[in-house]
């Protein structure tokens, strides 16, 4: 009789690194969702947009504002926080491509994940914005570009196109990486490749897909490039050519932490030379890592411009990978796991020190920040007015973006916000529509002398609506001292819409 034994496989085990990944992830989503009591300023400005599925804002392009409104109907509160995290690990996909054909297998999972001690993709993406939007895009353009280069392939140089395109969809900074881009192609060993059909097919993909926002552009004046020369205009009494070296000096914070990492595990870049896969790759890895930044501060010094920290957030993509590329193979080899200890540590440090500040920011600072407003008190408060004057569903919320976002983002379904009352700044709402709708104004009291400016509501025949006001006391428990948040509002009710 013949037995046989069989032995069981065993359970394939998901690697620590993964399990590492996805449990920062989640805690960077279910933390900040469930200590904050309201949303930041850009997330809810960006959602109010979103809602409305507009080709441009007056100060952006739209792509942010079409994940944050989605993401905030399918999710909440937890869906603008996700999102950012979801960012941060695209990013980190790409940058792993990278890295492998760069500097091989074994240098490329950290090469990827230590990008979380660049502090800008840890603290700073608590706010998905176009800033932060564009993280990933930078990364997936330096891998279809790399691709693209090497091979000369149609689909890598199209791809390179559609990721241009949502590039300048995120944010038009994205131009300052596509510039360090052209002028490598211009300039570097494969420039021979300017005579082939592969570059012009990824500027023709680019360009076809953006003439939606450029015929949005051509109709709307240009609002977001007037908003982005006046967000760059200098102090005139300032010193004129010094913002580009105040620039670099707050980059190479948000760079501090990994280099603790780096210092902590023992690792020591070996002087000038990069240990890369194919050693001509390091003009371009140079490029990639170091252009952005450094062009975006000798423009602003040669120009004068005021320069803004979070511009710097997706140019330090390769900033891990040009780390390791200085340090010898075997010394790497023999740091590894000391690295990614020193990588855990801080991990667990940032997220400990986020939960904490999110939770208590109000009470260390003696006030509370844009994450500590009564927001479901606010919107709750304002639905229960209307409901008191109107027959009709609240569908236009008018006022600053912060007040009216607010009280918008907490009602079902959410209605539109008149940004500043006015229809420059909120083109989908008609002075037609409004007069059929009615509007709530909502302000803080103290803000303005009297209310704040309100056109489209204010160009409206008198008759149009019945018009009350009132005032709003809510409890602020993160309020120093307790003191309740004062509210001012007025809401223009049509006469269709009064009880009976």
């Amino acid at each position: 009789m013949n037995v046989q034994t069989t032995v069981a496989a065993p359970a394939r085990r998901r690697p620590l690194w993964a399990v590492g990944l996805v449990a920062y992830a989640l805690a960077w989503t279910v933390l900040p969702a469930l200590l904050a009591t309201s949303l930041p300023l850009d997330v809810v400005e960006g959602i109010a947009w979103g809602r409305e599925w507009q080709w441009g804002y007056f100060k952006h392009p739209p792509l942010p504002a079409w994940l944050l409104y989605p993401a905030f109907e399918a999710l909440g509160r937890f869906g603008p926080f996700l999102l950012s995290q979801l960012a941060v690990l695209l990013a980190l996909f790409y940058v792993h491509r990278l890295a492998r054909q760069m500097l091989g297998p074994e240098r490329a999972g950290l090469a990827a994940a230590l990008l979380y001690g660049v502090l800008f993709y840890t603290w700073p993406m608590l706010t998905f914005n176009h800033n932060s939007a564009q993280v990933p895009v930078w990364a997936a353009l330096a891998w279809h570009a790399h691709q693209a280069l090497q091979r000369d392939r149609r689909r890598d140089w199209a791809w390179l196109g559609v990721w241009a395109a949502i590039g300048l969809y995120a944010k038009y900074s994205t131009g300052v990486f596509l510039a360090c881009l052209a002028v490598y192609l211009l300039v570097g060993p494969e420039r021979r490749l300017l005579r082939r059909r592969g570059p012009w097919l990824a500027l023709v993909v680019a360009l076809t897909l953006l003439v939606p926002h450029g015929l949005w552009l051509l109709h709307d004046d240009g609002g977001p490039l007037a908003y982005l020369a006046a967000r760059s205009q200098g102090d005139p009494a300032a010193a004129k050519h010094a913002s580009g070296l105040r620039f670099l000096a707050t980059q190479f914070v948000a760079l501090v932490p990994l280099g603790l990492i780096a210092w902590a595990a023992g690792l020591r870049p070996s002087g000038g030379r990069l240990y890369l896969q194919e050693p001509s790759r390091r003009a371009w890895l140079l490029t990639i890592a170091l252009g952005p930044a450094l062009a975006v501060a000798v423009g602003g010094s040669l120009t004068g411009a005021e320069l803004h920290d979070m511009w710097g957030m997706p140019m330090w993509n390769f900033s891990a990978l040009l780390l390791l590329a200085a340090v010898p193979p075997q010394v790497f080899a023999h740091r590894r796991r000391a690295l990614a200890r020193a990588l855990a540590v801080w991990l667990v440090l940032i997220t400990l020190a986020m939960a904490a500040y999110v939770s208590q920011s109000a009470r260390w600072l003696g006030r509370p920040g844009r994450m500590d407003w009564p927001a479901q008190a606010l919107g709750d408060q304002a639905q229960r007015q209307w409901q008191a004057l109107s027959r009709c569903p609240l569908q236009v919320v008018a006022g600053s973006i912060w007040e009216a976002g607010l009280v918008a983002e907490q009602q079902r379904p959410m209605p539109s916000v008149l940004i500043d009352g006015d229809a420059r700044y909120a083109p989908w709402i008609s002075a037609a529509h409004v007069q059929q709708t009615g509007a709530l104004l909502v302000w803080r009291l103290g803000d303005y002398a009297d209310a704040p400016e309100a056109p489209l509501l204010a160009a409206a025949p008198p008759a149009s609506w019945r018009i009350s006001e009132g005032q709003w006391s809510i409890a602020w428990p993160r309020n120093t001292g307790g003191a309740p948040l004062q509210i001012r509002w007025r809401a223009y009710v049509p006469i269709a819409c009064q009880p009976s």
